[in-house]
Parts: C-alpha cells; structure tokens; sequence
C-alpha cells in the first residue's frame, strides 16, 4: 500500500493534485487547527476524482512553536510504522506554515522516505505567492538522507574509528533499507569488510579473511569516485587483507606460529590501549611476549616449550630443569625458564630480556596482580607504554598493523 504523510495548508488544489499523482491508499494529514477543515475538501475532490483513500489525521496546536510542530510531525511517522501494509511512503511538504514544513522535514528525513513538492509554472504575486490552480507540478524527488545520510554516517565513522565494529555494522544494517539500490551495494560491502575487521581484532583470521574478501569483491569494482574517504579506506583494506592473506601462507592457515603472527598480537594490543582497555592491552603483550619465546626456542631446539626433550637444553640447566618442570611425563618450560634458554643459547631476544629483566620484572608483577590475571588491580596507562616499548625493542622493530579509519 502506498501511503503518504502531507502537510496541509489553506490552499487544496496542490493537496489533490499529488494524492492522485502518488497514487496514495493511505494518507497521514499534518494539519494545524485552522487548516484541518481542509482535509473534508481534499477528500472530497480526490473521491470525485475515482480515487480513494484510507487517512488519519495529526493536529498541531501551536503552528508557531517548532518543536511543538517537530513532535507532532513525529507521530505521523509513528503512526505509519504501525501499519504492516504500507509498502513505501511519500512526504509532501508543500502546504502549512513554514515551521510545520521544516518539522516534517527534520521528523521524516531519517526514514528513507520518498520526498515531493508541489511547484508550477505560474505564481501570484509577480512570481512570489501560491501556484496558480491548474498550473501545479509535481515536483518528485528522492529523500536528501539518501543523498547525505549525514548523521548515520558520522556515527559509523566514529565507531569505526573506535574499533567498535559491532556497532558500525549493527548501524548500517538499521539503516541499508533507507538507501538506493546501488548505495545498499556499497554499504552491505563495507559492512562486510567491518565484519572482517571485527573478527580479525577477535583473532578469528579465517573468518576474517572471507568476510573482507566477499566485501572486497564488491567494493573494489563498484564507481565510487565521488566519495574520496570510502576510497581511502578500501585502499587501506585492500593492502590489509594482502597482510593477513600472507599471514595465512606463514602460519600454514593460522594453525603455527610464526613472528608476523606476533606483530599481529601487539598491533591488536596497541588497539586496546587506544581504547584505554589497559589491562586488556598488558595481557596481549605478555601473550606476545610468550609467543616470540616459543618461537625462537623451537627454532633453536626443534622442541616445543611444552614438550621439550632434555637433550636439547643446554648442559648446565639440563638438570635444573629436569627437577622443576618435569612432569613425570615431558619438560613443561614456563616464560622466564624460555628465555633462560635463549640466552644461555645467545641468541639475541634472551640476551635483550635479561638486559630488561628489571622494568620486565615491574612489569610482569602489575600483569599478574590484574584483574585479568591472578589479583584486583588495574593497569595503568604508563605500565603498558614502558612495556610496549620494551616488547618493540626486544620483539619487531616492523611498523605495526594499522586497522584504516573512515573519514565519512
């Protein structure tokens, strides 16, 4: 059913003319209290025109209050969202005051709905006044949120630009089915490539990696040259997705570890301290930390620090080690005995460790009384900076990997 919101005015004829130009089954009239006469009148003409129509009417009290006009011109919208069978609404703005037209405006501007104006070809007034009768036109036009969608769009980017990816997509859905045809092409896109990221950040690559290439697809082809910030994001999308693409050949599909995987663990960390998630942050770069030890140590010993054959240790921890992390089973290495190793087998990261080992030690300690760890009490911004910094030195001195902005 094709339903329409109209503001009416002391003048009927332009009213008719664009109920029967849209067809309209059901009309929402915005009248105030000295134009809700009128209505009788359009109603009338229109019926004696073969057409008829289904209607309800929202009365404003005080045509000079705008936010008055503005809450009523909401409860048109209200109303019409109650109706399952309106398949598509038109606004017509061109009757009433100027303070009710602007309210209508400003309540229906989000909704996605279809815009018309009643112009013509001769005015009173040397061309300044109302359209002559029989000379009106019907001005059509899509809504200017469809063009703009100003405010949705700054609420995307700045959740975007937060990491808040859920809410970025959850945004975008709500709001797909206000778009054009090719605009819903293009957001579905970008949604899908805010997906990839946000699974990405959750350390789900696999998944991360299909859902930016199905956006990718779609984006990459699509003409978008008019919007300069959407281009500089899918830029910077497309050489992310070759980064974790490549990440996937290293690590044989994210099932081993390697020293990108690494880099990535730290970029993720850093992305929590953005967020000022200090704790969060701190347990990334231990991991991190963790991660480059096991690394290094299976490269030197072709052992596992889970798994570790005493033959491969060096001579004078062998049986140290035997006595504190044999578990009757096999040699269970903890953070601190892996770098033990590293070092007594000189290779560089054991070596810069121990060099460390004082701010580590600090360090390690505000880790492990957090909450997230083994106590209560929160990290603080300065402990992960150091830290940060020290797991630079002592891990990659790479750039890290940057998830893109959206400027919209």
């Amino acid at each position: 059913m094709q339903g329409m919101i109209i503001s009416i005015g002391g003048t009927t004829e332009p009213i008719i003319k664009s109920i029967i130009e849209h067809k309209a089954e059901y009309v929402v009239f915005f009248a105030s209290q000295q134009s809700v006469d009128k209505i009788y009148e359009v109603k009338k003409a229109v019926s004696e025109q073969g057409h008829s129509i289904k209607d309800y009417k929202i009365l404003c009290d005080d045509v000079n209050d705008i936010i008055h006009c503005y809450t009523k011109a909401l409860e048109c919208t209200k109303h019409l969202s109650k109706l399952k069978d309106i398949n598509d609404v038109v606004v017509d703005y061109t009757g009433g005051t100027k303070n009710m037209t602007a309210a209508l405006a400003l309540a229906t501007i989000g909704h996605g709905y279809n815009f018309s104006y009643i112009g013509g070809s001769e005015r009173t007034k040397d061309g300044l006044g109302i359209v002559v009768t029989g000379t009106e036109i019907v001005k059509k036009g899509i809504s200017p949120w469809q063009i703009f969608a100003i405010e949705e769009k700054k609420r995307i980017s700045l959740f975007v630009n937060s990491f808040q990816y859920e809410a970025a997509i959850t945004t975008i859905r709500e709001t797909m089915n206000n778009l054009s045809e090719f605009d819903k092409q293009v957001w579905s896109a970008l949604a899908d490539t805010l997906e990839g990221y946000f699974l990405w950040d959750n350390f789900k690559h696999k998944d991360a990696l299909q859902s930016m290439s199905k956006g990718l697809k779609v984006l990459r082809v699509i003409d978008k040259n008019k919007d300069e910030s959407l281009n500089e994001y899918i830029k910077k999308t497309d050489k992310n997705f070759d980064v974790l693409s490549d990440l996937s050949k290293k690590t044989s599909g994210f099932n081993k570890l390697h020293q990108d995987l690494v880099k990535d663990l730290i970029s993720n960390a850093n992305r929590r301290y953005l967020q000022n998630k200090y704790d969060d942050a701190v347990a990334r770069l231990y991991r991190s930390i963790e991660m480059v030890g096991q690394i290094f140590f299976e490269e030197l010993t072709k052992c596992k620090t889970g798994d570790v054959k005493a033959e491969k240790l060096p001579e004078n921890l062998r049986e140290e080690y035997l006595q504190k992390y044999f578990d009757g089973e096999t040699i269970k290495l903890p953070l601190y005995a892996t770098f033990r190793v590293l070092k007594e087998m000189n290779h560089e990261a054991g070596i810069n460790f121990f060099n460390n080992e004082d701010e580590i030690n600090k360090i390690l300690s505000a880790r492990n009384n957090s909450i997230l760890a083994h106590g209560l009490t929160p990290v603080k911004k300065g402990t992960y900076e150091t830290f940060f910094e020290i797991i630079k030195n002592l891990i990659t001195k790479d750039e890290l990997i940057e998830f893109p902005k959206l400027e919209w």
